[in-house]
């Protein structure tokens, strides 16, 4: 039987390579293409910017985790953080994208070998799942990577 990290790390490697084989395959065209129109329409440039700062907060949070800290303070909207996307992260190109996903997993993964076996129960709340798990910290992170590129291939009605 594979150890916690291992399992995490196939499953965080699995769903990046899914995601990245989808974005390195659509056209410019693509890449402006609205697939999500609840509020401000999000193209999938916002979406990939959405996952590229979500995992750096994440990461964050984990290590906030780690030393006793809070994650998320009370009244924490997490509807109005996502509308600010725009604002915070500019208007980066595909492959400055693709580059931020990439050193974000790097350090993701260099955490993620450094959690002790008795850090996998420590908790913090996350703004979508409330009181989680560091271990579900990395598992929501694979999960997000693989929604969106569900969401992305769904809007432009590409096969898996």
């Amino acid at each position: 039987m594979t150890d916690k990290k291992t399992e995490l790390k196939q499953k965080l490697a699995q769903t990046r390579a899914e995601l990245e084989s989808l974005l390195t395959s659509l056209t410019p065209e693509q890449w402006q293409t609205p697939i999500i129109s609840e509020g401000d329409a999000w193209t999938v440039l916002d979406i990939v910017a959405h996952l590229v700062e979500n995992e750096r907060g994440m990461s964050i949070h984990v290590h906030k985790i780690r030393q006793g800290k809070e994650t998320v303070p009370d009244g924490f909207d997490l509807t109005q953080w996502n509308a600010g996307l725009k604002g915070r992260m500019g208007s980066p190109t595909p492959a400055e994208l693709l580059q931020n996903l990439a050193q974000n997993r790097a350090k993701t993964l260099e955490v993620l070998d450094s959690i002790g076996p008795e850090e996998w129960g420590l908790t913090g709340r996350h703004p979508a799942r409330g009181l989680i798990t560091i271990e579900q910290y990395y598992e929501t992170m694979a999960g997000h990577d693989a929604g969106h590129a569900d969401d992305i291939r769904s809007a432009l009605d590409l096969k898996k």
